[in-house]
């Protein structure tokens, strides 16, 4: 998706701290961004508040910031094409 201007982006609940120790064990190909407040994972929608964590959630938001689709665990939240801004 790199090819039609697309970023990839992680988005993680944990420190930075925790993430620079989690990424000397592992590389990824992208940015691993932390929301320690959940602010970012709540306004998505994907806060397990029992736990305080954020769901496993994979978003596509165009560059105007439109939420075009997403899906958390099994569950699909927006359908393409569907208009929603964040």
């Amino acid at each position: 998706m790199q090819d039609r201007g697309a970023v990839l982006l992680g988005v993680s609940g944990d420190s930075p701290f925790c993430h620079t120790k989690f990424l000397e064990a592992r590389r990824f190909p992208f940015p691993l961004l932390s929301d320690v407040h959940r602010t970012t994972i709540a306004a998505y929608g994907v806060l397990d508040q029992e736990r305080n964590v954020a769901f496993r959630s994979t978003f596509i938001v165009d560059k105007n910031g439109v939420l075009r689709w997403g899906q958390a665990g099994d569950r699909e939240m927006v359908r393409d094409g569907a208009v929603r801004r964040r």
